[in-house]
């Protein structure tokens, strides 16, 4: 199963009372979709280049009203973090404490969820280049009202973080969640789907 096959998994997944996070939003693939079937789409995206295409492609889809971007990157404790200078819209941005000429706040999921004009979510996605078991401690609590999670695990990325892949399995475990394996393991990279089952 490839990226397609798990964007239709989750389409297919989504009710319309429910409310996303789609967490490392690039420009928006996930969040454009959750806007046109749930009840409200919350993309959380660091890189400026890619807050600006996300705002753009929600803006062209008529979905501003149905949407919420935050500019933040995750983690497990708040600070600051380097976006890479030469970043482009659309790519896949690995952050870094050093380089780059823009620094972009590092947020606890946690901490977002008790922001005003926040919801929280029911459905989560995340593709965050190594930094998901970060992003996930910072989560712990909000996970514990989500009934489903698709998240990107990227091995070799997370090694650079101090972080596993099975710290990740083992976040998800730990909040409540049933975990399989969407895809195969290539390149290091593929998608866990978690299904917190009491809560479906």
């Amino acid at each position: 199963m490839h990226e397609r096959q798990v964007l239709e998994d989750f389409i297919r997944s989504l009710r319309s009372d429910d409310i996303v996070w789609d967490c490392g939003s690039n420009v928006g693939l996930y969040a454009t979709f959750a806007a046109e079937i749930a009840s409200e789409s919350v993309a959380i995206e660091p890189a400026p280049s890619n807050v600006s295409a996300l705002s753009y492609n929600l803006s062209q889809n008529d979905l501003e009203d149905e949407s919420t971007i935050i500019a933040t990157a995750l983690g497990s404790s708040e600070g600051t973090v380097a976006v890479p200078a030469d970043a482009k819209p659309g790519e896949n941005h690995k952050l870094s404490s050093s380089g780059g000429s823009t620094q972009v706040p590092i947020k606890c999921g946690d901490d977002i969820t008790g922001l005003a004009d926040t919801s929280d979510p029911t459905v989560l996605t995340m593709d965050i280049e190594g930094a998901e078991a970060d992003a996930l401690d910072g989560l712990r609590e909000t996970l514990t009202n989500v009934r489903l999670a698709y998240v990107e695990v990227h091995e070799d990325l997370l090694a650079d973080y101090g972080r596993s892949a099975d710290d990740v399995m083992n976040i998800l475990e730990e909040t409540g969640f049933n975990v399989s394996c969407l895809n195969e393991r290539r390149s290091g990279n593929y998608h866990l789907k978690a299904v917190a089952n009491s809560r479906e």
